[in-house]
């Protein structure tokens, strides 16, 4: 096919990966995201062999392993006496089975290494300060609108704008997304001082009934970050992502283990966000002409798998596959759409159901957890069957 002028809503993960997809394949490609710069709150993510084996083939490999860090196990302790519920191991067997590393690393690292690409590759402009506010097409292409007046003309837009995208919105729903009956407070805490478990260079998982926490270190052990999340019968906060008082997330988990208090004493001022858990059902139509949804915008997940980046990270090297394959921009979004709807509705499902093996106090926790996820990481991006 030849080469597309393509248009990129949303400078995420997803975003930047499919830039970097993209003009690799030789297309022409514009990325518009609404905050004033790229970049995010500081916070760690989890990226599954299924994520990092598309992003060594990007080249990223050696960033990835200067900024990240490759826990040895996934451990699963008792939210009050820290007694160990099971213990499976990452970093010696991943690369081996999967053909490619679990890491923790923290998403602004990620994502400045996902800008020095799409940047060295020189074949994408990136425009900070652009909220997308509606897209008509014809036969001529997609024209994009923002809120600064700006408008942007491509034969292709891909919409990357997350879970309260505008461009689905407009295209397939205004309904608002589901709250899932979970909160979650995060947080990166100095690890110094902090007890031993704590600074375990495992990702460690605190298990109560519903209610549990996940803690990792990031920048070589300097770190900790962690997520604390529990059930709620509703989600009356305003906002999306709101800073918290500590208080809040200590009395929640009051009763849990030493350990536990101890990190969450640790929360620097103001260094707390919370936010409710939210997923949609899965999408049957992701193409709508010339339009591409990706990443959450296409199918918002809740984070019990740690697959929402991955799945985006996936979406954007099968949708540069998919158009270098076929002359026919019309039949590569259709395979594109074909290729991801079947295993990221899968990934969603299965992620609501994840609350039995994070927060319920029963059950081998090893075998749960390879039951349930196992299935995602084997997954190649970069070579599954497209045609």
């Amino acid at each position: 096919m030849q080469a597309q002028r393509v248009l990129i809503v949303g400078g995420g993960i997803g975003g930047l990966t499919a830039a970097m997809a993209l003009s690799r394949a030789g297309h022409s490609v514009r990325l518009y995201e609404q905050a004033p710069a790229f970049g995010e709150i500081g916070a760690g993510i989890m990226l599954t062999p299924n994520a990092t084996r598309v992003l060594r083939h990007f080249g990223l490999g050696a960033a990835l392993d200067r900024r990240g860090m490759r826990p040895p196990a996934s451990r699963y302790r008792r939210f009050d006496d820290a007694a160990l519920m099971g213990d499976a191991p990452l970093a010696a067997v991943m690369e081996s089975t999967h053909g490619a590393p679990w890491l923790h690393i923290h998403r602004s690292d990620l994502l400045e290494a996902l800008l020095a690409a799409v940047g060295e590759q020189g074949a994408t402009d990136l425009y900070a300060g652009h909220r997308a506010t509606g897209c008509e097409q014809d036969g001529a292409g997609v024209t994009v609108r923002f809120g600064n007046g700006a408008s942007a003309e491509g034969d292709l837009l891909v919409a990357c704008d997350g879970v309260r995208s505008t461009v689905r919105a407009q295209l397939v729903e205004r309904a608002q997304a589901r709250f899932r009956g979970q909160v979650a407070w995060r947080a990166l805490v100095p690890a110094g001082g902090l007890p031993e478990r704590v600074t375990d260079r495992s990702s460690v998982v605190w298990i109560g009934e519903d209610r549990h926490i996940v803690q990792y270190v990031l920048r070589g052990g300097s770190l900790v970050n962690y997520v604390a999340i529990a059930a709620q019968r509703e989600w009356v906060e305003e906002g999306w992502n709101r800073p918290a008082p500590l208080e809040e997330v200590q009395k929640e988990f009051a009763g849990w283990h030493e350990d536990v208090q101890s990190l969450l004493s640790a929360t620097p001022a103001d260094a707390l966000y919370k936010w409710g858990l939210f997923d949609r059902d899965p999408l049957e139509q992701w193409i709508h002409g010339r339009i591409a949804l990706l990443g959450d915008a296409a199918h918002p997940m809740l984070p019990f798998m740690a697959q929402g980046s991955a799945m985006a990270i996936e979406d954007a090297a099968v949708l540069a596959r998919c158009i270098g394959a076929f002359d026919d921009l019309d039949a590569a979004l259709s395979r594109y759409q074909g290729v991801r709807r079947e295993r990221t509705a899968r990934v969603i499902l299965q992620s609501r159901a994840q609350t039995n093996l994070y927060q319920r106090l029963t059950g081998d926790k090893k075998r749960q957890r390879a039951a349930s996820t196992e299935w995602v990481y084997g997954f190649d991006a970069t070579s599954c069957a497209i045609q």
